[in-house]
């Protein structure tokens, strides 16, 4: 088996919104104070009204848990983003003026990006395992934590039904709310979450917008703790406001089954999405394939097996850990010809007919970023795999299950 030159494994630690990082994946993009944007965006004013009405609920919330909530107000920077910090009982958040500025943001989207670092602070389990990170929830936990409880507190004495008639609700976000709450009310209040949910997912899309009716279907094998593709991050919004638990049943700091729907309660909806979180106890990624005691694990991007993209010039990060396979000092991957599946499942031999190419790498575990309009020829369904490597780089496994990347409208 003749492999290639080693290159380098970047690691694949990260904290997302907390330690100075964002409420989206890290950018260049930068809207100083002087941007104005044609279609959407807040202005400073707008920004002001939203974080005041945050400080004025959450105030007393934040001191219940023993802490002083700390808004810092930054209109002048233009980084688009959003972060949360803590230094002492100060449970700090960070809002930027470039994020208000997006075309795609709306005041109750940067309400709901506001809310979300909240729940960084106490949106409780589960939260970031990384060292350094142990007091954040993760990234889908804020999320949800903004749709079931935050949001609902700081819309519930607007004037909802006047909001909403100015939005363009999608039909099926009306019956949903409907169906799920009594009071005109809450079927409003629903209706505005879900909106709000839809723009704070469209930022970044890129030129693939996420959708009410065509939910993510991936499953994760564990809870991911980064961000989750925009289409996840929508369902987690949606899913979060149609939950019937009460806004004032604070979610568990402990026990993620408390102030949440949740299947241990039998809930059909409202439900936290499987394409970030796996409840405790369950499987929810049942694979018909199972691979051996030395097939390595299924490469992933953001906890995924699946994803599609359509921006040839984005980055894909593929996780890998090999390194439970003894001897283990490197790995190959591996990528198969254009809407070709590898034609020797879980082997030890590279595919001589449907591959495309194999390289060799140092390292046993990490995140190996692949640019398709670099590496792929063009449109197409890809597959990709792995396989552990000795130091003589010969196999130390099988291949891995494939994970598969759609490049293309």
């Amino acid at each position: 088996m003749k492999l290639f030159v080693a290159l380098m494994v970047y690691t694949s630690a990260s904290f997302a919104c907390i330690s100075g990082k964002g409420f989206l994946p890290e950018n260049d993009m930068y809207l100083d104070v002087d941007y104005k944007s044609i279609n959407g965006g807040i202005d400073e004013q707008e920004f002001n009204r939203v974080l005041d009405k945050l400080q004025q609920v959450y105030d007393p919330i934040i001191n219940q848990y023993g802490g002083n909530l700390k808004i810092n107000r930054l209109w002048s920077d233009g980084t688009v983003n959003a972060s949360a910090n803590r230094q002492g009982s100060d449970y700090i958040i960070n809002m930027y003026g470039g994020l208000a500025r997006h075309q795609v943001v709306t005041s109750d989207a940067f309400a709901l990006v506001a809310c979300h670092e909240v729940g960084h602070h106490i949106g409780g389990v589960p939260r970031y395992t990384q060292r350094g990170g142990e007091w954040a929830s993760v990234e889908g936990q804020s999320d949800y934590f903004a749709t079931t409880k935050c949001l609902r507190k700081l819309f519930m004495n607007d004037d909802n039904s006047t909001i909403v008639r100015e939005l363009q609700v999608p039909s099926e976000v009306v019956s949903k709310c409907e169906n799920q709450f009594s009071a005109q009310n809450d079927q409003d209040i629903c209706q505005r979450i879900a909106m709000a949910g839809l723009s704070a997912a469209s930022l970044f899309a890129n030129g693939n917008p996420p959708r009410f009716n065509t939910p993510d279907t991936n499953r994760v094998s564990q809870t991911f703790e980064s961000h989750p593709q925009p289409q996840c991050r929508l369902d987690t919004y949606y899913n979060g406001g149609v939950c019937g638990v009460e806004e004032d049943v604070e979610i568990g700091q402990q026990n993620p089954n408390i102030g949440t729907c949740n299947r241990a309660n039998n809930d059909s909806e409202g439900l936290r999405p499987l394409c970030w979180f796996k409840p405790a106890g369950s499987n929810p990624n049942p694979n018909p394939n199972p691979p051996g005691g030395d097939t390595a694990a299924t490469p992933t991007v953001n906890g995924q097996t699946s994803i599609q993209t359509q921006n040839p010039n984005q980055l894909i990060p593929i996780a890998l850990n090999l390194s439970g396979h003894q001897g283990a000092q490197g790995f190959a991957i591996e990528v198969s010809k254009p809407n070709q599946g590898f034609s020797n499942p879980n082997g030890r031999e590279p595919d001589r007919r449907n591959g495309l190419w194999l390289q060799s790498f140092r390292g046993t575990s990490g995140t190996y970023r692949l640019l398709p309009s670099r590496q792929l020829p063009g449109w197409g369904v890809y597959q990709v795999r792995i396989i552990a490597l000795d130091g003589q780089a010969r196999p130390v496994s099988n291949f891995s299950n494939p994970l598969i990347i759609r490049l293309g409208r």
